[in-house]
């Protein structure tokens, strides 16, 4: 059960994977590791790890895959699991609470006037 989630965001998901790329390569030059070398230790191909520094365009999978071979992605889950447990979001469906009964009215054509 989601209780504070926001209806409006200025982040564009577009802005948020071009910034998780930017951290990856800031991340990998700091390193001192090309691309290849951190493509090697993810285990994805070299282009796919340039195509995700460049546009921020990859699959979940490969980006996970990043984020473990920089030692990162422990970060990245206990971040996720803060948020879980600000959201509420059930671990299982048996803590959902059941929804209010909602009625409908109904209104007769010649009582809109």
């Amino acid at each position: 059960m989601m209780k504070n989630h926001p209806g409006f965001q200025l982040t564009q998901p577009d802005d948020f994977t071009r910034a998780l790329a930017n951290y990856v390569r800031c991340f990998r030059q700091q390193n001192h590791w090309t691309q290849q070398v951190l493509a090697a230790r993810a285990g994805i191909p070299a282009s796919t790890l340039s195509r995700f520094e460049r546009t921020g365009l990859a699959a979940s999978d490969a980006v996970a895959k990043l984020l473990f071979a920089l030692g990162a992605l422990d970060d990245f889950h206990s971040f996720l699991a803060k948020r879980r447990s600000v959201l509420e979001i059930p671990q299982d469906l048996r803590e959902l609470k059941p929804a209010k009964e909602i009625r409908r009215v109904r209104i007769k054509k010649g009582d809109l006037r």
